[in-house]
């Protein structure tokens, strides 16, 4: 023990090896949450699973290496690299192993296995390393850490019944981590380094300590982005998922309460893209990032309530069920639809709105979203029109961006013109390029409200964000769809008059023949 002792404190970095049980703390719990919630959802099980072995593996084999990293060596080390790579394989591909038998009831079998897996991948770790040394074993040493390995690795396992509470995570966690530990640190007390000038040193493909440091840090970020995500829904879906299908199938009080959950949410991400109004680089990112993982619950839940208000399953009894599987649902897709928004949004401000460009005939998306809107306008009792010429030239361009841009300035001119106005679009070619103008006779705007509705999350009237329902992200997307174009978009308005949104590609995206 005290040699294991003496390992940890003169043969490694200290901060480095803190370091290194930091993450693996925090891997493991997050690992062990998401198999909580595998154990929890059947019909999600594989997605749980998957996310528990990626959490668990890619956590030993980081912890590993920055260990390594925090070890002292009088000669340069390299690590291979086909050696390196297939010690994160074992890790998550043993660790999925593990899981899946403890999902299958096989608790002790599956903590066998971790503590295998711990195993293998350390010491087709140490295999990799390169150097002029070479590496005496100590057989006694090398067993013992493989028995700490398993044998904590199990005992974490059999106590996983008891993790539900805080106190019964911590310590099953806790376990785990010392075996993780204690493997790897009793294995390293069994390395004797010494000088041989004939070995094989590091290559020139071998993974010097720089990249090994950097590839270690990719894996810690990927372990902090999974656990804070982890985190976050764990907290999010805790007591929901678990009441859920109950809730819907025996009480309509309960489906009025996952109703206003759900406008709550609305109402909270509202609030929220308010507030984010003066974000920066580095919030757009995480937005996408946040939008992405929101999608996932939310589409489950459309997905389920579809199900309801179709009776897919059989008769709901009555039909006050079937209205408010209605409710959530429409609550649901709106709230896709915000969220959808900030996803291009944040794309858009993080620099990464990718376009799939294609020569096209801009005539014919244009009937298209005319389409989509005409329920809507004929509801509304609007009149929309089109101005489109006969011949025209086709446009590089992105066909779902085109579309999006169209469909958005149509619908935020038909949601600000009263019954009885009217919507018109056109279509004109110069030289300077296309340009597809949506005007409408509508409330208007002022001088002073134009670049208002050009920021982000701008609203130009607190009294009209709550009278006409919107995020304030429409224009400004279209604005950076254009750009991303090449092109711009302008805007003339007069308060009680009307606006005339135009969006202009330059002339360099048409093709010179035009086309019948």
């Amino acid at each position: 023990m005290l040699k294991i002792v003496g390992c940890i404190v003169d043969g490694h970095n200290l901060w480095l090896v803190v370091i290194a049980g930091l993450i693996c703390t925090l891997a493991s719990h997050t690992a062990f949450s998401l198999l909580h919630r595998a154990m929890q959802q059947a019909s999600q099980r594989p997605a749980w699973l998957a996310g528990a072995a990626v959490a668990m593996g890619s956590g030993v084999w980081a912890t590993h290496f920055i260990a390594m990293l925090a070890y002292r060596t009088p000669w340069p080390v390299g690590y291979e690299v086909p050696l390196t790579t297939l010690s994160a394989v074992i890790a998550i591909g043993l660790s999925g192993a593990g899981l899946w038998l403890v999902l299958q009831g096989w608790r002790v079998l599956g903590g066998a296995v971790c503590g295998a897996m711990i195993g293998a991948m350390h010491y087709t770790g140490m295999a990799a390393l390169e150097g002029e040394f070479l590496i005496d074993w100590n057989p006694s040493y090398v067993a013992a850490s493989v028995l700490i390995g398993i044998a904590l690795s199990t005992l974490a396992f059999h106590l996983l019944p008891r993790a539900h509470g805080i106190k019964g995570r911590v310590l099953v966690v806790t376990i785990f981590v010392l075996a993780i530990c204690g493997l790897h640190f009793t294995g390293m007390t069994a390395v004797t380094m010494a000088y041989d000038p004939w070995a094989s040193s590091a290559g020139a493909t071998a993974l010097q300590r720089q990249s090994l440091a950097i590839g270690v840090a990719a894996v810690a970020i990927l372990l902090l982005g999974i656990g804070m995500l982890g985190a976050i829904l764990d907290g999010y879906l805790a007591d929901r998922n678990a009441l859920e299908a109950e809730r819907l199938r025996r009480y309509v009080s309960e489906l009025e309460r996952t109703r206003t959950e759900l406008q709550a949410t609305t109402a909270s991400l509202s609030l929220a893209l308010e507030a984010a109004a003066a974000s920066s680089q580095s919030k757009s990112q995480f937005l996408a990032t946040m939008s992405h993982e929101l999608r996932t619950p939310l589409n489950a839940i459309i997905g389920f309530s579809e199900l309801l208000k179709a009776e897919s399953l059989g008769s709901m009894g009555n039909p006050r069920y079937i209205e408010y599987a209605t409710d959530i649902h429409q609550s649901g897709n709106h709230l896709l639809s915000l969220i959808n928004d900030v996803l291009d949004f944040s794309k858009a401000e993080a620099g990464r709105l990718d376009l799939r460009e294609e020569q096209l005939d801009v005539r014919d998306i244009v009937t298209d979203c005319l389409r989509l809107v005409a329920p809507g306008a004929r509801e509304a009792e609007i009149s929309v029109t089109a101005d489109l010429p006969a011949a025209a030239p086709t446009v590089l361009a992105d066909a779902r961006r085109l579309k999006q841009i169209a469909l958005n300035l149509l619908s935020n001119a038909l949601k600000f013109t009263p019954a009885g106005g009217a919507v018109r679009v056109s279509l004109s070619f110069d030289d300077d390029g296309m340009l597809i103008a949506v005007a409408d006779t509508g409330i208007g705007m002022t001088p002073e409200q134009i670049p208002v509705a050009l920021q982000a999350f701008g609203q130009i009237d607190s009294r009209l964000s709550r009278s006409y329902e919107g995020t304030g992200l429409g224009l400004p997307l279209c604005r950076h769809m254009a750009e991303a174009h090449g092109g711009d978009l302008s805007i003339e308005s007069a308060l009680g008059r009307g606006t005339t949104v135009t969006v202009r590609f330059p002339a360099e995206r048409l093709e010179l023949t035009r086309a019948a």
